[in-house]
């Protein structure tokens, strides 16, 4: 009989999917428990993983794996040369938590832009003339400089059309007419696009290329009074460099969903700093996210364990080459 492994726990809509297969043997392992994991791989079919790490050593303790189901988009807590030269294809959600993730960039835009948390504790004191700075921004007529336009960066796109923004975007990778059709404006330079760009949001995966992207040179070169997003990985951007930038005055503000260490430590400056706005990496698991989530990862391990995953949500394909 087949066996599913889910490490860590997923909502019930995606267990109670694999549930109604009566030929298949699923079982939880909590977090942490390496031990646990290593040992009951050896045998495992599928396999569904949050965000915890996936280490060569456990990828080489398996058999007979078919298929890591990734809870997620992002596979930069994958061994993915392990995975591949293994023949196991990883598989992604796709879509199921791009427009929460692009809901979420379009918020720390607004509560940036209109200085939320710097208003909020006014009203709350007492503060009512605070109005009278009228300093917040506006989205209107603005530029924002999209890096990245994958499925989440499309869908932030349409939403900033929807602001009457100009959008323009950086992505090499994909045909730029793409760009255009959607009704963006292409860059191929992003330092060269950087410094006129108002709001700058992130939306690329974590690589060796895209590590510390946005580094102290490219946050000199932003406007004067930009404001930052990152809802991709907190590594694309050097929170140093960040800190220093908001710190300086130079950036007006900074919306975060991830962070270079998460948790990220107490000590941390940018959780302190009046300027920045934060959530805890959960961009892409709203209520209904969790659930498309869970059942598509469900979903993804059926369909490999009965041969036909789909090829458009395999982050390396050439593994189901390897493994045909």
């Amino acid at each position: 009989m087949p066996k599913v492994i889910i490490h860590d726990a997923i909502d019930d809509a995606g267990t109670d999917l694999l549930a109604e297969r009566s030929d298949l043997a699923v079982l939880a392992v909590e977090r942490d428990d390496e031990a646990t994991l290593r040992r009951e791989i050896a045998d495992a079919d599928g396999l569904i993983l949050r965000y915890l790490p996936l280490r060569a050593g456990i990828l080489e303790a398996a058999t007979r794996l078919k298929v890591v189901a990734r809870h997620g988009v992002g596979c930069d807590n994958i061994d993915m040369a392990a995975a591949t030269a293994r023949g196991i294809p990883v598989a992604t959600v796709g879509d199921a938590n791009a427009v929460t993730v692009a809901e979420l960039t379009l918020y720390f835009m607004l509560a940036a832009a209109k200085r939320a948390r710097h208003y909020d504790e006014a009203v709350r004191r007492g503060d009512f003339l605070v109005r009278e700075a009228a300093d917040h921004l506006e989205l209107y007529g603005k530029t924002v400089l999209i890096v990245g336009f994958g499925r989440i960066g499309r869908r932030v796109a349409a939403r900033c059309l929807a602001f009457d923004m100009r959008v323009e975007c950086c992505d090499p990778y994909i045909p730029q007419m793409n760009i255009i059709d959607a009704g963006c404006v292409p860059v191929a330079d992003l330092a060269e696009a950087l410094p006129r760009a108002d709001y700058v949001s992130v939306h690329v995966p974590l690589n060796d290329e895209t590590r510390h992207l946005i580094d102290r040179a490219a946050l000199e070169r932003m406007k004067p009074g930009a404001i930052l997003v990152n809802a991709a990985r907190g590594p694309i951007v050097d929170g140093v460099a960040l800190h220093a930038a908001l710190e300086s005055g130079r950036l007006a503000g900074a919306g975060l969903d991830v962070f270079d260490e998460e948790p990220p430590r107490p000590d941390d400056p940018l959780l302190s700093h009046p300027a920045t706005v934060l959530m805890p990496h959960m961009g892409g698991s709203s209520r209904g996210a969790f659930i498309r989530m869970a059942t598509r990862c469900a979903q993804n391990v059926l369909d490999a364990l009965d041969g036909r995953l789909d090829r458009s949500v395999v982050v390396n394909p050439e593994a189901l080459d390897r493994s045909a």
